[in-house]
């Protein structure tokens, strides 16, 4: 477990119950006492975070709602057997953020295998991706220059392998424009976009071409960064997979 993200989890949290007591605080005491299920609730979801026992997928995908604690409350309060369920409720709540799986078949295959669900979940997060990447781009350009936040951003809310695949399907697109560079291109076009259809303009990344190309190439190089280090890491005696997932860069 990441400490970093679970502290900062637990931190918002604790904002948001601090800034319920002090409304609990300003009403009368009969009215304090109406809350104090709710109050003692939110306590024991502060309890579960600190304790760090929730898995680090589910501390990821809260971290993208405003009110993380309200959140869980709600699915707390909604369980049928609420005393005993903190972290199912916890949990319940973190799926709400959580991206879905790359559907990589087709809507055929889909169709025939009862998946159309998660056939359109995948295609409604690729478009969701590619507004999340132009949204960064246009925070974080100040008219020259890239701040590299906007990586981060956009990798707080998508998987790599989401972000890649848009950002592949759009150059592949756009071949034809020079103001991708060359490099860029190559690698584009290895990429397998197969499974975001043939016309998949919903997919694609508006920023302007020059400047989404310099996040391009920040994302290709922050990644092979990230999976040198993860090399590095793995003992020699360990053989590499025969196959892995043509997360090409």
């Amino acid at each position: 477990m990441d400490k970093q993200i679970c502290n900062e989890l637990y931190e918002r949290m604790k904002a948001e119950q601090e800034a319920y007591r002090a409304e609990l605080l300003a009403m009368p005491p009969d009215k304090i006492l109406e809350h104090t299920w709710e109050y003692t609730a939110r306590e024991d979801i502060l309890d579960a975070v600190c304790n760090g026992v929730l898995p680090e997928n589910q501390v990821r995908a809260l971290l993208k709602s405003s009110c993380p604690l309200a959140d869980a409350l709600k699915e707390y309060r909604d369980l049928d057997s609420p005393n005993d369920d903190i972290l199912a409720a916890v949990e319940i709540a973190a799926n709400l953020y959580m991206e879905p799986p790359i559907y990589r078949q087709t809507a055929q295959y889909a169709m025939e295998h009862g998946e159309m669900d998660a056939y359109f979940a995948s295609r409604k997060a690729y478009e969701g991706c590619a507004r999340a990447i132009a949204v960064s781009i246009n925070k974080h350009f100040d008219g020259m220059h890239l701040d590299k936040e906007c990586l981060s951003e956009a990798m707080e809310k998508y998987s790599p392998e989401r972000i890649r695949d848009v950002l592949a399907c759009t150059i592949q697109h756009k071949e034809w424009d020079g103001r991708f560079s060359r490099s860029n291109r190559e690698w584009a076009m290895k990429a397998d976009t197969s499974h975001m259809g043939k016309e998949p303009h919903q997919f694609l990344c508006e920023s302007h071409p020059a400047i989404l190309d310099g996040f391009v190439s920040m994302f290709r190089r922050e990644v092979l960064e990230q999976k040198r280090d993860e090399k590095a890491t793995v003992p020699a005696q360990h053989k590499p997979q025969e196959r892995s997932d043509d997360f090409e860069l």
